[in-house]
């Protein structure tokens, strides 16, 4: 039985098809990563800050001072804005909440009914922020030290 060119050329395209989906897959994987890492560094700035924000320095008190301040207009959910609202006011910030309440009355019901919500994307498990924090290289390390800030 002989070999046809035609025999060659679908070996050859199933050969680079699978290089191809080795490829996406190793992009996948990749971004999977990138996107565990971004969320961690957020976590752990977010802690930080957190931990900034309950200081009593001068340096800690202009933060906090601005963070009152400016914290609010980031926010664009309402949701978030109900979150942060006692920590912006414990801080001497005002989240707006009143505001939106006074033109929440102010407009038709038509309007309300037009508007979608957006949704929630901080539905984590768990397990999602253990596989986020579980690192064999920092579960080597000593137990945590209370003296130690970071």
């Amino acid at each position: 039985m002989s070999v046809s060119i035609f025999d060659n050329q679908k070996a050859n395209e199933l050969k680079e098809r699978q290089r191809l989906e080795e490829l996406k897959r190793k992009a996948k994987l990749q971004q999977v990563k990138l996107d565990k890492r971004l969320n961690k560094q957020k976590i752990l700035m977010g802690a930080f800050l957190g931990q900034v924000l309950a200081g009593e320095s001068e340096d800690e008190k202009f933060i906090q001072n601005y963070f009152a301040k400016n914290f609010p207009e980031f926010l664009t959910r309402k949701s978030d804005k109900e979150l942060f609202a006692s920590m912006v006011k414990s801080l001497g910030g005002d989240i707006g909440l009143d505001e939106e309440a006074s033109k929440a009355d102010d407009q038709p019901a038509e309007q309300e009914q037009d508007q979608v919500e957006q949704p929630d994307d901080t539905d984590y498990t768990d397990d999602d922020i253990r596989e986020l924090f579980s690192d064999p290289k920092i579960d080597a390390l000593a137990p945590h030290d209370d003296g130690y800030r970071g």
